[in-house]
């Protein structure tokens, strides 16, 4: 994976910022890869947040610092206002981040049936480059996938199943690993 990636930077100033997060979906999920050729499309990289004032707040600013722009469902969230981030909060709002360069980040403070100490438990840490990024565990993503029960899911998880397959073997998670 490329460094010059805007969400590679977002990941990196999150961390730097000392952002509590783990990466979610299928982003996550990709990072599992044995071959780079074996990722799979997505339109966003979805950042599960520890569920607190300050490190929401940390969030935003990095988001902001970095070009994007916000969104908590239509309305523009131009900054991290305390009021703001209390009422994002109490609502488990996701925050979607737009730029027009770069894959979209959503940071996502309810992610369905799992807490987010639940989703971090067995969470591993990619090296990217320079970049620490956390991803839930393989076997969470898979089941959150199951769980959504959506079309695309549906479909994805028959690919992943025909992929174990072809492979004639378990999937195993990848060994960390890092880019050039």
């Amino acid at each position: 994976m490329r460094l010059d990636y805007p969400h590679l930077r977002v990941l990196a100033r999150l961390n730097r910022s000392r952002v509590d997060y783990v990466l979610i979906g299928m982003l996550a999920i990709n990072h599992y890869a044995d071959d780079p050729a074996a990722a799979f499309f997505t339109e966003d990289c979805d950042v599960l947040l520890r569920p607190s004032a300050e490190n929401l707040q940390r969030a935003i600013r990095g988001m902001l610092a970095e070009g994007y722009e916000l969104f908590a469902g239509d309305e523009p969230l131009p900054d991290a206002d305390a009021l703001v981030v209390r009422r994002m909060l109490e609502h488990r709002a996701t925050i979607r981040g737009r730029r027009q360069d770069a894959l979209g980040i959503d940071l996502v403070l309810d992610a369905g049936k799992m807490t987010y100490s639940e989703w971090g438990k067995g969470r591993r840490v990619f090296q990217v480059g320079p970049i620490r990024v956390p991803c839930a565990a393989l076997e969470k993503l898979l089941l959150a996938k199951k769980r959504a029960n959506r079309p695309k899911d549906r479909a994805f998880l028959a690919l992943y199943r025909a992929g174990l397959k072809t492979a004639g073997r378990p999937r195993r998670a990848a060994k960390p690993r890092r880019s050039r």
